[in-house]
């Protein structure tokens, strides 16, 4: 037993045969059958002649050949069927192995064809099922694999968020899709693709909203439907116009016993599969910890990028941000303006007063910035008391009027410091691409600053600007513009 054991799991059949076992069966009861008939008929016929020893032989030999057709009805009709069988699984064996080289499902060739309700066709049926399990599992498998794989090489959220959405996507052949993601009170929106925020796509959603609160609550996948469900934000955007999808799935991705996210994907098809479902559950609960990663990372830059005293951004992650910035203008041609801020006299005010009322100073300042600036406006500190305001899509005389705006804001605020009512001014330097020909965002800064340079030159608590090919004081470019 144990070396037929060790054949087997080596490929090698092991010396026992079935077949002959039943022939060897066949003969023996065969012969059973013929020795015990004469008795039988010597009770019923009442006579001798059937114990007779040619009777005997007759019977045995009846009995016998009955034996060897029984078996050779039985390799005829039944092992027939079962060689065809065994055929057909060591093609679907074969396929299954390219298939998971592949990483391809077979189900729609891995069959075995049913001919019978029988136990050869409850075999057949029961292999077709464990076929569709392989093959389920061999997709999944592919699938969540080429997902982490490249999830693994990324901590980015719009990467991550983005991997995760068209992976789900791709399962239910989803038209359009958003993903929303726990990153603070509200689940807010971090991916999407095949629709617009123009049509009424909110940024930010409650975990309690409508049918959101159920997948959320139960942690499954659910099909919703928009009629039924009142999902009313979710409207689809094409080129062939606006749209409601037939139904809306919902996948909470789960990380921690946690939600940190929901998919929501708009398909055209009434409902999922058992497939589809099965796989859309296999991928978001492999891919919610790279989320949670992702989300965790973009708080840790968050602090990272935050200045300790006047927190605002600080120059690094100002810079990044001009640059991201700058790639979008270049790449769209809108204007992109920089300005350069200086608080006046700093040091001496330092020297006169102490740092303690610097940082004070520092601290309002900056918050008069960021309170006067536009919302998609970036401001942060570029170093000492020197910052810096990055201003996407605004030109060159709307930066000297939004700097002049700033300037007298600085000038009219007073800072509160122990019991006193203390006054500071600053001076400004603005420059804007496409007006400064540079071809990078440091050459825009550097023409914004040398503006700077000009305002204080020229008496400090002014603004100067860069205009290409000459620096001039705000009072021009404003009767310019006149």
């Amino acid at each position: 037993m144990r070396n037929d054991r060790q054949s087997t799991e080596r490929g090698v059949l092991p010396r026992r045969s079935v077949l002959k076992d039943l022939f060897y069966t066949m003969l023996a009861f065969g012969t059973i059958v013929g020795l015990m008939f004469p008795p039988f008929a010597r009770i019923a016929l009442h006579t001798d002649r059937a114990l007779s020893y040619a009777f005997f032989s007759m019977c045995v030999a009846a009995g016998i050949v009955v034996g060897v057709a029984n078996y050779i009805l039985f390799r005829v009709v039944v092992s027939r069927e079962l060689s065809r069988v065994a055929r057909a699984m060591k093609h679907i064996n074969e396929a299954v192995e390219v298939a998971s080289d592949t990483g391809e499902g077979c189900r729609d060739t891995c069959k075995i064809p049913v001919t019978s309700h029988d136990v050869v066709g409850q075999f057949a049926v029961s292999f077709n099922s464990m076929t569709d399990a392989i093959a389920r599992r061999i997709i999944t498998e592919s699938t969540t694999r080429q997902l982490l794989a490249k999830l693994s090489t990324n901590v980015e959220l719009n990467l991550v968020a983005g991997e995760i959405l068209e992976s789900l996507a791709g399962v239910c052949g989803a038209t359009a899709g958003v993903l929303y993601g726990d990153t603070g009170n509200k689940l807010e929106l971090l991916g999407r693709f095949g629709i617009d925020r123009s049509d009424g796509l909110p940024e930010r959603i409650d975990a309690s909203q409508g049918f959101a609160e159920r997948a959320l609550t139960t942690g499954k996948v659910m099909c919703a439907s928009l009629e039924r469900d009142g999902l009313t934000w979710f409207q689809m955007s094409t080129p062939l116009g606006g749209f409601r999808p037939e139904s809306i799935v919902l996948a909470p991705l789960t990380a921690e016993q946690r939600t940190v996210g929901l998919v929501a994907l708009a398909c055209a098809s009434g409902g999922l599969s058992d497939q589809e479902e099965y796989l859309i559950d296999a991928i978001r609960t492999q891919a919610a910890p790279y989320l949670q990663t992702a989300i965790l990372h973009l708080k840790l830059q968050d602090l990272a990028a935050i200045d300790d005293l006047t927190r605002i951004l600080n120059r690094r992650f100002g810079i990044r941000r001009l640059s991201e910035e700058f790639s979008r203008s270049v790449r769209h041609g809108v204007p992109l303006s920089v300005i350069m801020i200086d608080i006046d006299n700093f040091k001496s005010f330092n020297d006169t007063f102490g740092h303690d009322a610097g940082d004070a100073v520092l601290t309002s300042v900056a918050s008069t910035l960021e309170r006067n600036v536009r919302s998609g406006d970036v401001v942060c500190r570029y170093g000492g008391e020197e910052l810096m305001v990055v201003a996407p899509g605004m030109g060159l005389h709307d930066a000297a009027a939004a700097a002049e705006k700033l300037r007298r804001q600085i000038e009219s605020t007073p800072i509160g410091w122990r019991g006193q009512s203390l006054h500071v001014t600053a001076s400004f330097g603005a420059a804007s691409w496409p007006i400064v020909r540079a071809s990078t965002p440091d050459e825009v800064v550097t023409a914004a600053d040398q503006a700077l340079y000009h305002a204080k030159e020229s008496g400090r608590d002014r603004v100067s600007v860069h205009r290409g090919d000459e620096i001039v004081p705000l009072a021009l470019v404003v009767a310019d513009a006149a």
